[in-house]
């Protein structure tokens, strides 16, 4: 049973287990009540015992299921159910409650979770019992020992993990139908498993006691393969997701991709592929420092989807996000400019104020093949990036593929004087640490504005540069002026208020106008 069920209970939990308890209460005690009065043998007594002292052994070395290690199946099982086809229903409800009981409370379990789990297995056992309506004692054979394992085996299955699966849900708000199934899907295999050898155990105890000795190796493999599958899927995992927002790496979108492309070609179909990149996110760093990068990071994975329908999200690095929409490509460009929209309103930790830029493209339409296609996704987000950023673009094939020759040497002359007016900042930064925070914020903030108010791209980046470069000519102001813990007198406040001519000068040659002037 999952241990938040160790803190809080909900009153529906609360009701739901005095129910159990109501339950299962009644079929304890009438167990015991049948035992006394059918007055066992003792070598049925001496039995019941020894299986009833494995299940306990056990229950106290449970199989995981998955990473966090919160489900997990019991190997008591095999001897519960066995000892409900050996010696009835009565004995298998009291081993099963018993077993549970002792085992969780060496583990120091809280005693409403114990009473609830031992009130859980009882019932199960009993329900174990039911092929017994349709068995005589004297015909029980290997054939019918076997159906009995499987169809008593489904019966306590399904009693309870669907119980535990009830209580988890009303506990946590989850869907009871989506724990049950994720529970069986997971431990469905051991279960059936665990039912042979429930079967076995029973043809051996028939033959001899002793001989269920030789169950020790079917059950040390089935917990070794258990414990080796669980260890392979944890490491496939870290293998294939990202360690800051859980989400699929880049190595895990590549499968995905190329898995999706055949999957659509197979059954005739589309889908979208999306990139998402976070706008103006070195100035987030630099500004607001890497831990608050890291943290919108974090809350931006939360708001894409996970295994949601028909979307599935990967984060490349950095900040950079890709996503597969299993939908039309109308539904998938209105899925991602809702997804803009909510992140540009939304509030982020330490009130940085966080825009996206997106490019989708569609497979089959704009391509038929996994690197034509993510080129297609990069042009349209170059094109959102471009036009003002906080945008989603879709790919147009009939935009021009390449840059002419004067258009790139322009861009790359730019683009040098630009980083040499950024790096000035850096000088800003090791001067005044506060100055240098301040400068990328007011660039951020200055940006978004822009973008806000529709202006130009080429507008838009220099507002930005000029948010970041508005307090440069202090790198020519002195420490002691720029330090000064104390009110600054006429002329140092004369000084400081030179610094924006100052910074001008410092821009001379550059060629950005109107960047220096503004």
């Amino acid at each position: 049973m999952s241990n938040e069920l160790e803190r809080d209970y909900p009153p529906r939990l609360r009701r739901f287990i005095t129910c159990v308890f109501a339950l299962a209460g009644p079929v304890v005690a009438g167990a015991v009540i049948s035992l006394v009065v059918n007055q066992a043998s003792l070598d049925v007594l001496i039995g019941a015992a020894a299986l009833g002292l494995l299940a306990f052994l056990a229950d106290l070395k449970p199989v995981p299921l998955d990473e966090t290690r919160s489900r997990s199946v019991s190997l008591a099982f095999v001897f519960v159910l066995a000892s409900t086809i050996l010696y009835g229903w009565a004995l298998g409800v009291v081993i099963g409650a018993v077993s549970v009981t002792l085992s969780q409370m060496i583990e120091h379990r809280p005693i409403r979770r114990t009473l609830f789990n031992a009130g859980a297995y009882a019932l199960a056992a009993f329900a174990a019992a039911a092929p017994s309506l349709l068995v005589r004692s004297d015909e029980i054979g290997p054939v019918v020992t076997t159906a009995w394992a499987f169809v008593g085996g489904a019966f306590f299955v399904l009693v309870n993990v669907g119980l535990v699966c009830l209580a988890v849900s009303f506990h946590s708000g989850m869907s009871f139908r989506t724990l049950l199934v994720d529970n069986m899907r997971r431990a469905g295999a051991a279960f059936v498993t665990m039912a042979s050898l429930a079967a076995l155990a029973v043809v051996l105890w028939d033959n001899h006691p002793l001989l269920l000795a030789l169950l020790a190796g079917p059950l040390a493999a089935l917990t070794l393969y258990q414990r080796s599958a669980l260890d392979w899927r944890i490491a496939n995992r870290a293998a294939h997701t990202d360690s800051l927002t859980g989400l699929g790496n880049h190595r895990a979108f590549e499968l995905d991709l190329e898995e999706t492309i055949r999957r659509s070609k197979d059954e005739g179909r589309g889908f979208a592929l999306c990139y998402v990149d976070v706008d103006l996110f070195k100035e987030i760093n630099d500004g607001f420092g890497h831990p608050a990068g890291d943290a919108c990071l974090e809350m931006l994975s939360r708001m894409l989807p996970h295994e949601a329908a028909g979307v599935r999200a990967f984060r490349f690095g950095g900040d950079e996000f890709a996503l597969i929409v299993e939908r039309p490509l109308a539904e998938a460009l209105a899925y991602v400019e809702r997804l803009r929209d909510t992140v540009a309103t939304s509030t982020f930790d330490d009130g940085v104020p966080v825009t996206i830029s997106a490019g989708l493209a569609a497979f089959p339409s704009h391509a038929g093949s996994s690197e034509a296609l993510q080129r297609f996704v990069d042009a349209a987000l170059y094109e959102a990036k471009s036009g003002g950023r906080n945008g989603v673009r879709v790919h147009d094939p009939r935009q021009r593929a390449l840059r002419s020759v004067e258009e790139l040497q322009a861009a790359a002359v730019l683009h040098s004087r630009l980083q040499v007016a950024e790096s000035l900042i850096r000088l800003v930064d090791a001067r005044d640490t506060y100055t240098g925070r301040h400068s990328h914020s007011v660039a951020v903030t200055s940006a978004g504005i822009a973008a806000k108010l529709g202006l130009e791209p080429e507008v838009i980046e220099q507002v930005r540069l000029a948010g970041l470069l508005h307090d440069l000519g202090k790198i020519l102001l002195d420490d002691e002026i720029l330090q000064k813990p104390s009110a600054l007198t006429e002329a140092e406040t004369a000084l400081v208020r030179t610094h924006p001519e100052l910074g001008a000068s410092l821009l001379l040659g550059l060629h950005v106008d109107p960047v220096d002037e503004w």
